[in-house]
């Protein structure tokens, strides 16, 4: 399929902009709400790896449930497009929304996958405490067919945890020094260790200090400070 993103899914056509380019980063989470540590990270992937775009994929519901009452999916999707709005090369997708029941990543994988074509070159974004758990994700061997792995880690053990991560879940990937990545198989992603200071900002630490009647504007852009406000989020 070439780079005009169209696909229908049961009674629901899925889109995504026709400006996404060739190597594009994807970012899913829960985003409840989006904050500036988030686009933060997704800025330092796209510069390390000389990305085209970022995509962000809000879950429509996260695979470990969380502890808290999740924000609808409309919210945290329109969070998310006000954040991103203006910034060049972000985007967001509302793909999850056609899910029935957990957002798993295999699943996202594959349809993106299959709405972008085999020409895309898909790297998927994840954290060093989440890449840990990869034993414990759906079809984590089959990952790696269809996306490339960024892995955001401190700089002081970034490459050292990855590497010992990999080697417990993906024999046969060897660390390729000229290029900074492990490498599989050929056709198979490769999975980058992409070091980055600790960002010291959280969305459970956002809704709590709403609770509190404290602002969160220096957290957040203000388009998204404003939506949670008008729209009496969080409270």
């Amino acid at each position: 399929m070439p780079f005009g993103y169209k696909q229908d899914l049961g009674e629901s056509r899925v889109e995504l902009p026709h400006n996404l380019g060739r190597r594009v980063g994807i970012l899913g989470g829960t985003f409840d709400p989006v904050h500036y540590g988030h686009l933060a990270v997704a800025e330092a992937v796209r510069r390390a790896l000389a990305l085209s775009s970022i995509l962000f994929v809000p879950a429509f519901l996260p695979p470990h449930k969380p502890t808290y009452a999740i924000s609808a999916f409309a919210h945290r999707a329109a969070m998310l497009e006000l954040a991103v709005a203006g910034e060049a090369g972000f985007f967001v997708s509302r793909l999850e929304a056609q899910r029935v029941g957990p957002s798993f990543s295999i699943d996202t994988l594959k349809a993106l996958r299959g709405l972008l074509g085999p020409e895309a070159e898909l790297f998927f974004i994840t954290g060093m405490d989440a890449f840990a758990e990869i034993h414990t994700w759906k079809a984590n061997r089959e990952l790696l067919d269809h996306a490339s792995f960024v892995v955001i880690g401190r700089p002081d053990h970034c490459q050292q945890s990855c590497g010992q991560t990999v080697a417990a879940n993906f024999p046969g990937y060897t660390f390729v020094e000229v290029h900074g990545r492990w490498q599989g198989k050929p056709g198979q992603g490769a999975i980058y260790p992409v070091a980055m200071a600790p960002i010291k900002v959280s969305s459970t630490e956002i809704r709590e200090a709403i609770r509190q009647g404290r602002s969160v504007r220096e957290l957040v852009p203000a388009s998204v400070a404003d939506y949670i406000e008008a729209q009496g989020l969080y409270r």
